[in-house]
């Protein structure tokens, strides 16, 4: 009987020690050299329609405000992906680090049903 409760928490905690190691924490506040916040919500939207930033290395830390997974995605105006994917639990954080020229750039969640999911970052 203990056996068979001691597989499933083991595969629970090894779990989160992958999720944690891919990015994704649990913190609330996010890091205090960040560019870019982007807050997700469960009612499948972000804090903001705009975002702005300096062209650079720009950091952007992506919070879930929420209980639903999400994605966030940046994209060029010419529809390439520019860096990593970030992914985020319900009430997780990612960060990210993106050298971005300057122009616009569109930020989504690629979570099917969450196409509302949608801001612009304008690099200057």
């Amino acid at each position: 009987m203990k056996r068979s409760l001691l597989t499933p928490l083991a595969v629970a905690a090894a779990g989160a020690l992958a999720f944690s190691a891919c990015g994704g924490s649990s913190s609330s506040a996010p890091p205090a050299d960040a560019d870019v916040v982007v807050d997700a919500f469960d009612s499948l939207t972000f804090d903001k329609t705009a975002y702005s930033a300096t062209a650079g290395d720009i950091k952007i830390a992506y919070v879930n405000k929420g209980s639903i997974n999400h994605t966030l995605l940046v994209v060029s105006a010419d529809a390439k992906q520019i860096g990593e994917k970030l992914s985020i639990g319900g009430g997780g954080e990612a960060n990210g680090t993106y050298t971005l020229a300057a122009g616009q750039y569109t930020l989504f969640c690629n979570v099917p049903g969450h196409g509302n999911m949608k801001a612009v970052l304008t690099v200057s």
